[in-house]
Formats: C-alpha cells, sequence, structure tokens
C-alpha cells in the first residue's frame, strides 16, 4: 500500500483539473512507500490531450531533490483527460522501457469531471498491470 496525504492527493487531482484537456504529470518521492513530496512537470508531448512525456530537466531536478534527501523515488503520476484511471498501452511501454518495477504508476482520471479517481499500479518488464492500493492520510 503506498500512502498519500491528503493534500497531495488534491494536489494531484487540482493539477489535473486545472487542464482538463490535456495530460498533466509529475513526481513523487518519500520513504517505505509514503509519499513525502510532490512535483509536478511540465508535458511537452506534442499531443497531450492524449500523451504525455516529461520534461526531461523537470524529471531531473526532481529526482535530484528526492535523492538529495535521501529519499527514494515512489513513482510518477499523470492524468487521463477522458478515459479511466488504468494505464494504456502506451503507459505500459513507457514503463517498461524506461521505469519498469522501480517506479509506480499513478493514473488520474477525469473520465467523469466531478469525481475524479486517482489509482496506482505497478508494471513489470512482461507488461503484467498490478493495482497498488492507495491510502489517503
Amino acid at each position: 500500500m503506498v500512502q498519500l496525504s491528503k493534500t497531495q492527493h488534491d494536489e494531484i487531482v487540482a493539477h489535473a483539473q486545472e487542464t482538463p484537456s490535456e495530460e498533466v504529470c509529475g513526481v513523487l518521492g518519500g520513504r517505505d512507500n509514503h509519499v513525502e513530496v510532490l512535483y509536478r512537470a511540465r508535458n511537452t508531448a506534442e499531443s497531450r490531450r492524449t500523451r504525455f512525456e516529461m520534461d526531461s530537466r523537470d524529471i531531473f531536478t526532481s529526482i535530484r531533490d528526492i535523492e538529495k534527501a535521501d529519499m527514494d523515488l515512489i513513482g510518477f503520476y499523470h492524468s487521463h483527460t477522458h478515459t479511466q484511471a488504468y494505464p494504456s498501452p502506451t503507459d505500459v511501454a513507457m514503463w517498461q522501457s524506461t521505469w519498469g518495477e522501480s517506479a509506480l504508476c499513478f493514473i488520474c482520471s477525469l473520465m467523469e469531471p466531478d469525481r475524479p479517481l486517482l489509482r496506482a499500479f505497478h508494471i513489470n518488464a512482461a507488461g503484467a498491470i498490478t493495482e497498488e492500493p492507495i491510502a489517503v492520510e
């Protein structure tokens, strides 16, 4: 189980709702599956409605800060503008080639705009998807 504070949960949802027609993204760090820091990242994808690509400088800066604070990279978040909070084939391919099992994939769905949903997943090297429960404190 991964733990988020209510403030962190609400920050991810608010980030997604700020630009509901474009995917947003960010980085999460902490210790022992407890999120302690959240960094927003710029989405540099050409087609931001259906894709996200985190700005490499934002990734570098946030991971450097996480490591400096002696924390672990817990995962990355992004939003789905009009689909469910479940990894798309593009998400799976990205995790397989880039992050593997070392980072959780958090997805905030705005499919029902008045009921945003945040879920987290492990995606392994073979592409298998397993949900990681989120506890909001």
